[in-house]
């Protein structure tokens, strides 16, 4: 592997960070907190790509083992953002409601409580009875054999959380290099050593990959590789309403919840690409047309304002790859985080810090480790680093 060429002018930090969705503004705000003089890099404002086209769910059920731990985490984290940050970023605990259809997903969600439960985490299994009281907007003739309610779990705006977070970064002195996007990693005897873009130079003692959908192109100037992939998911806005939807609930079709201004955010179920367009698709309004009414019939009487949509990146597991590169001290990677991210960002944020200026997390990541992966590293690649 070649050495980079460091003649010409450049940029020095303690630490780089590459993307500025919500791992990185977390990650970049707590180094600096830590007294890091700390480079945040994007190729647009933050929270450009997924953060800020999210359905806003803060959860902490249904998850893998691994992660509830990490979510129960950031939850106690999200509690106190809004007065962290100055500003109303819009949570609510209000709790989520995961609705069950048949016999076998309620087996299987029974198993879920209890193991959740055992991890710590407040779950409930409600009957249809009880699902019926709390969301009697449901579809009456809808068969259903109940639900899973987390209480503590929440929403936020993140549209709010990046007005927050660009104000909190500037006032921790974090250097925010928007509209400049990562184009290689730099290297020099074995150690990551800084980030160049088209405009500059970024050397670093760290080198931290939060860049999301595009954290594979990134790691690869380096020579080696990571299974991820990617999906869209869309997401259609209804005009305001009175208040129908107590909490953020999902199901088999998607996922809702009523914004404060009243409108109703209707996700549809993702499903796999190979480009990152971000153009909502026509499916997606005839989706909620096909899944949604089903359940609560007053859908089809009012009117789909807009949608958006997001690119959303997965690793084969569905679970977020979190470590320190392989055959690099100095380089970090957050990605992969399959479409439920947003909760875990000011926990993962917390722990990245940690790890690369205290040299240890204080939480367990190995279940999140690159090495997982047997075919994820030492893929060689025509690569110049010059």
């Amino acid at each position: 592997m070649k050495n980079a060429n460091l003649s010409g002018n450049f940029v020095k930090a303690d630490s780089v960070v590459a993307g500025a969705g919500i791992m990185g503004v977390f990650t970049a705000l707590y180094l600096a907190r830590k007294g890091q003089a700390v480079i945040l890099l994007d190729k647009g404002p933050i929270f450009r790509a997924a953060t800020g086209r999210t359905g806003g769910g803060v959860r902490q059920q249904y998850r893998h083992p691994a992660e509830t731990p990490l979510s129960m985490a950031s939850v106690k984290i999200w509690a106190n953002l809004s007065e962290d940050l100055g500003m109303d970023i819009e949570y609510r605990r209000t709790g989520n409601l995961k609705l069950v259809r048949n016999e076998e997903e309620a087996v299987d969600a029974k198993e879920r409580v209890q193991r959740e439960n055992a991890q710590g985490l407040e779950v409930f299994w409600w009957e249809e009875k009880d699902v019926r009281e709390y969301l009697p907007i449901l579809n009456p003739d809808l068969p259903i054999q109940g639900g899973t309610f987390c209480p503590s779990d929440g929403t936020a705006n993140a549209l709010l959380l990046a007005g927050a977070m660009h104000k909190a970064l500037q006032e921790a002195g974090v250097q925010l290099r928007t509209h400049e996007p990562a184009k290689k990693i730099l290297v020099s005897d074995g150690n990551a050593i800084g980030i160049e873009t088209d405009r500059n130079r970024y050397l670093a003692d760290t080198v931290i990959n939060t860049a999301g959908a595009w954290a594979q192109e990134l790691i690869r100037t380096v020579g080696l590789d990571v299974p991820l992939f990617y999906r869209k998911s869309q997401i259609v806005v209804t005009e305001p309403v009175s208040p129908v939807f107590p909490c953020f609930i999902s199901f088999e079709h998607g996922y809702c919840r009523q914004a404060a201004s009243g409108n109703l955010h209707l996700g549809v179920r993702g499903y796999p690409v190979q480009n990152k367009n971000t153009d909502i698709s026509y499916q997606a309004f005839t989706d909620v047309g096909q899944g949604y009414i089903q359940y609560f019939p007053f859908i089809g009487r009012i009117l789909l304002i807009r949608g958006f949509a997001g690119i959303t990146t997965w690793s084969p597991d569905h679970i977020p790859i979190i470590d320190r590169v392989p055959e690099f001290n100095n380089l970090f990677i957050a990605a992969g985080f399959s479409g439920h991210g947003f909760c875990l960002g000011p926990i993962v944020g917390k722990l990245l810090a940690e790890w690369t200026v205290d040299g240890k997390a204080s939480m367990d990541l190995s279940a999140f480790s690159w090495s997982r992966f047997s075919n994820s590293k030492d893929i060689t690649r025509e690569t110049s680093y010059e």
